[in-house]
């Protein structure tokens, strides 16, 4: 659980609350109220709600400059720690899919060995069965992923959730139909206008157009056949493709909707050729899971790195 100063710290670096809980992986209402309790504590507002993006009060900035010294004064403390004890070495390697290697892990992994210099962390990409496989003989170590193992084999930890959100073509006519819930690339890069329930979109609207599929057989792609049955259509494939980042650029250029996870726009240029939409359907949402083998005792690297994953978990 992060403390109170951290989802503070995180607004002001965001200079959003929704880019921030969607950074934090909470929901925008609790990190509001989280922020609150802050401000009610100091007794004065933290930030300027009336600007976009928002900005510090002066409290706030008296704020963040003591949490910033804290910070420091944390890191000085555990480097001379790290220095007094026993030099700790280690390799680990985690599982998980394309997405999640390039997306999400390594920016984590880079983060846990600069934390512990003598570890060394590998990422293997493979789909859920491989995967599994790979954990029960000890090829990986760790394994990131939705679907459910067996818990007389494996232990594992929920960690967080993941959304798909619908590209579309700008040039498409419905986004002229769909004015009033569509979100530009900015609006979802920022985190503005997003988690609200009331502005997603029904799936169906976009029932005669083309979709890029990623390979069948892909957990992507059965999400979107699924999506795409409870709005009640078959939808009309114009291709399929091996990765999300392939099929994104692809709908830049006006050949298909698809659908893509909100952090791969942190890692493309800005567009103005596409518009993205959230659904109306839970099933837009799934659940991570960390999985690791069941051993009466675990090595040191191994606590490490499960205690750094819940420190830096995809909080709901």
């Amino acid at each position: 659980m992060l403390r109170d100063r951290e989802y503070v710290y995180a607004v002001y670096q965001e200079r959003s609350f929704s880019r921030a809980a969607q950074r934090l992986f909470i929901s925008q209402p609790a990190l509001s109220s989280k922020v609150k309790k802050v401000e009610e504590r100091v007794g004065a507002p933290l930030f300027d709600r009336s600007t976009n993006p928002i900005r510090l009060t002066p409290a706030g900035k008296c704020y963040v400059e003591a949490v910033e010294q804290v910070m420091g004064i944390e890191d000085e403390l555990r480097s001379r720690l790290a220095q007094l004890a026993d030099q700790r070495e280690g390799a680990i390697t985690i599982g998980a899919s394309a997405y999640f290697c390039s997306y999400v892990l390594s920016e984590l992994a880079m983060e846990f060995q600069r934390r512990y210099p003598g570890y060394v962390v590998s990422l293997l990409e493979g789909n859920t069965s491989d995967l599994t496989k790979c954990l029960q003989s000890g090829v990986i170590d760790f394994m990131l992923d939705i679907y459910p193992l067996d818990t007389n084999l494996f232990q594992g930890q929920l960690w967080g959730q993941e959304e798909l959100i619908l590209a579309v073509p700008a040039g498409l006519e419905i986004n002229q139909e769909m004015a009033e819930w569509r979100l530009t690339f900015e609006q979802v890069r920022s985190g503005s206008g997003m988690g609200v329930d009331s502005h997603r979109t029904p799936l169906s609207a976009f029932a005669k157009e083309g979709f890029l599929l990623l390979k069948k057989g892909s957990d992507t792609y059965r999400r979107v056949l699924k999506l795409c049955r409870n709005a009640g259509f078959t939808p009309k494939v114009n291709m399929y493709l091996d990765q999300m980042l392939t099929a994104y650029h692809v709908a830049e250029n006006g050949h298909g909707l698809t659908f893509v996870r909100p952090r791969v726009l942190d890692h493309v240029k800005p567009t103005d050729q596409l518009y993205f939409y959230e659904i109306d359907d839970e099933n837009v949402m799934r659940t991570l899971y960390l999985y690791y083998r069941r051993e009466s005792s675990l090595p040191a690297i191994y606590t490490d790195f499960l205690d750094f994953m819940d420190k830096n978990r995809q909080e709901e």
